[in-house]
Order: structure tokens, then sequence, then C-alpha cells
């Protein structure tokens, strides 16, 4: 039997790899996010039965190079992949920064270009690290996440790619920060070097040389080291993570913390691989005999905790409590739910703020009353609203909640079509909308919408209550 070795493959005037992926890679989703350097660049592609991608040239001499390299590497990632996700050591996440940056100082070590382009590379990093890659956002843990992931995530997992790993979840945050820092000295360097003054070379002994761990007990046992934060830092950065991603909202994420940092106190850990159902079921009855929370709180805060536990689960891919979630058999304790009168408006309170919205004219404290009122939606989803969410069919004026683009609702269940009620018509709300100037995926209502709205109602409209 001949074995064939894979070789560049011409289409069009381009020359690409395009390869079958083994059958014993594990990829259940077939469709996963792997990182390739192809001729000194890194290129993020997605593997599904075949890899494909780009040599970018038409040299057929060249193409060899770049596809024997590219295979090399893609045979790494495969490896890495059927050996599972790794730990990271805080010494080796230092020498995979120091390669990145060693990589760019020698690269443009003859020619620097200009000083303004360094100038430039030391903002964008430091934006990313507020989350102001684009100075119109609100600089959220979410959104700070994703501007991590966006300036140095490809450029990270080419060398994690280079060395044959895949990064367990936990170790990714401190590799982007130590990477970032690395590239903010070789731009200084570099900014240097375009001024004219050559005195720093850039050589450092801060970095180490990359060494591969050994796979001991001990080092296995680095994956497990998992804390709630870690966790939760996480689910932020793949939630956040996309073209079309629905990131968590910061108050839920604090709710989240909130409970496990009530947790980890209690049993003087914030190791998740560490919890026990006996755990969880004391802080339960210490709760309890308090009498300080209510029961729906204390109920909701044991299934905060098994949430994330459960997040955790899910990016360790089985191998974090692999019997299932510790507190599946805590019961939450039981309670008497209050009469919804006691939770909701009086018709006299919503006849207050709907004749104080008519006397606005901002946007959100014009509509966003009315429209809760008339449609039953909350007003986080409503402030979420663009002006090509409206549609109309015939006389009828329609929108749509939807999570598409970012948006966020209680559950993917909740997406649906709502019709404009003909008392926000009367009112004057479709002429509004027609006559709005927004673009396409703009949001018509401010950001903080629901807290502004809500200090308004207690402010300004004077309706308080405990």
């Amino acid at each position: 039997m001949v074995l064939i070795m894979p070789s560049p493959v011409l289409i069009g005037s381009i020359y690409y790899l395009r390869v079958r992926v083994p059958s014993d890679v594990p990829n259940p989703s077939k469709r996963r996010r792997i990182t390739l350097t192809v001729g000194g660049s890194p290129r993020v592609i997605t593997m599904t039965d075949f890899v494909k991608v780009s040599l970018e040239t038409r040299e057929p001499r060249l193409a060899k190079e770049r596809f024997a390299e590219t295979y090399s590497a893609l045979q790494a990632v495969w490896r890495s992949l059927k050996e599972g996700p790794k730990p990271l050591s805080q010494k080796q996440s230092l020498a995979i920064a120091g390669e990145i940056r060693v990589a760019f100082i020698d690269a443009f070590d003859d020619d620097p270009g200009s000083p303004r382009t360094w100038s430039q590379v030391l903002s964008a990093n430091a934006a990313a690290r507020k989350g102001r890659l684009n100075p119109l956002t609100i600089p959220t843990l979410e959104q700070q996440a994703k501007d991590m992931e966006k300036r140095f995530g490809g450029i990270a997992d080419a060398r994690l790619a280079a060395h044959g790993i895949v990064l367990a979840p936990q170790f990714r945050q401190r590799l982007l920060l130590q990477v970032a820092e690395g590239l903010d000295d070789m731009a200084r360097v570099n900014l240097a070097k375009a001024e004219g003054d050559y005195s720093d070379s850039g050589k450092t002994q801060r970095y180490p040389v990359f060494e591969q761990q050994r796979a001991t007990p001990e080092a296995n046992s680095q994956i497990t080291s998992l804390t709630f934060s870690m966790a939760i830092d996480e689910r932020v950065r793949r939630r956040a993570a996309g073209k079309d991603a629905a990131p968590l909202r910061d108050e839920t994420v604090g709710k989240y913390r909130l409970a496990c940092d009530e947790f980890s106190a209690f049993r003087k850990s914030s190791d998740i691989a560490t919890v026990t159902a006996i755990e969880a079921d004391q802080w339960k009855l210490v709760m309890l005999e308090a009498g300080t929370l209510s029961n729906r709180t204390i109920g909701q805060r044991l299934q905060n905790v098994r949430t994330v536990i459960e997040w955790a689960r899910g990016d360790s891919l089985g191998s974090l409590f692999p019997h299932g979630n510790p507190l599946e058999f805590v019961e939450r304790p039981s309670f008497q739910p209050k009469p919804s009168y006691l939770r909701t408006y009086t018709l006299e309170e919503a006849k207050t703020v709907l004749t104080a919205a008519r006397k606005e004219t901002r946007y959100d404290r014009r509509w966003l009353p009315w429209l809760c009122a008339y449609s039953g939606a909350r007003i986080e989803e409503v402030a979420q609203l663009t002006k090509d969410a409206f549609f109309q069919i015939g006389d009828d004026w329609f929108y749509r909640l939807t999570t598409m683009g970012g948006k966020t609702l209680k559950t993917r269940s909740s997406e649906r079509r709502v019709p404009v009620h003909p008392a926000l018509v009367d009112e004057g709300f479709v002429d509004f909308i027609t006559k709005l100037r927004v673009g396409d995926g703009e949001r018509i209502f401010s950001t903080r919408s629901q807290q502004e709205i809500g200090e308004w109602v207690r402010g300004s409209v004077g309706i308080t209550r405990e």
C-alpha cells in the first residue's frame, strides 16, 4: 500500500492547504475554530470535516514551503485536540508573551516605520484593556473581555498552536494580559527605534524560554484548580465573542459573583473542583436560620452557584464533575409568593407615569413606559429596539423582540413579534418611528434606559414603594 502525502491544491490561481480531518480528532460540533500561521501571519479558520486555508501565493515553490509549515502546525493542533485542554503555568505564559514580543521587534528592526504607528499601537492596546476599542461603546466587563480577545486572542492562539497547546479556559485571561504587556513593551522599543534611538535593542532577561510542562499528576491537577471567578470570567468572554454575540449584562454577572463570593466565604475556598453537596446544603441551612434573606432569595443564590458550576463543567468538556453537578440534589427552600398586586403598578400609578411621559421630550422617557404598558414586555427588552425592528403588514405595525445583533432576552423562547397597540399609534409612536433618523441596527434608546427610567419614576414622577 502506497501512502499518499497531502500537497498544496491549486484553486483558481491561488494555492491552498485542503486536507480531511482524521477520524480520531475529537470535534463533536463539526465546527471548531483553530488558529494556524500562514507565511508568518495568524489565520483563524473553522475546522469541519476538512481544513481549508489559503497559502496566499501563486508560486509553486513557495506554496510547498508554506504548506509544509502550516501542515506541521495543523498536525500539532490535531495532537493537542486529542490530548484535551492543558494548563499553562505562569512561566509558560510569560514565555509565550516573550516569543510574540521578540518576533515583532525582530520583524521591524531594520525599518521600524513611523513613530505615529507605534503610538497608535500603544493607544489601541490601552483601549482594549479598558473595553474601549470602539470609543462609542460602554466599557463593561463583557466589552473588556471582547476587546481583549479581539486585540490579542489571535496572536496568542497562533503561538499556542505552534506549541501544540489547546489551552484550558481558566488560564486564558492571564495569558492575554501577559501578551498585552509584552506587546506594549515591544511597541515602546519600536517607537524609540522609529525616532532614531537604537540604544534599546529589545533584549531582556525578563521572559523565560518556553518549555513543555511534563505530564505529572501535579501538572494535570492544575486544570481542576478553577475558581468561581475564573469560571464567570470565562463565561463572560465566551458570551461576548463573535459577530452576533449576546453578552451577559453587568447586572447578571453581578448576581452570579455575589452568590459565588458568599458561598466561597462560607466554605473558605473558591476552588470549584472541591465543592460538595453537603457544603451547599449547610450553607442553605445557615442562611435560613439567620432569617435575613427570604427563602426565594436563598433558593436563587443556590441556583446561581449551581449555574456557574455547570458553566465550568461545560468548559472543561466533561472532565470536571463527570458524574453530575454536586448541587443537583440540594433542594431549594420553599417560599410563599407575594400576591402580584404588591409587585405591580396600581391603575392610578400607571396613569400617573404615562401622563408624565407625555410631557417628556427624551425618547426613552417619552416612549418606553408606553411600550411597556401596551406590550407586557420588560423594559430591558424594548430598550434594545432598533428602527429596523419595526415593520408593517397592511395597515398594521409590528416590532421584533430578538436576540440577534447582540440583544438579550430572558430566554431564547422569548423571541416574538409584537403588534404596535392602537393606543401607541394614537399617541404618535408610529409617526415618531417613521421620521426617526438613525441607521439600521442603531439603538433608538440609551443603553442606560432601564436604570434611568427607574430613577425618573422614583424621583421626578414621585412613585416610591418599598
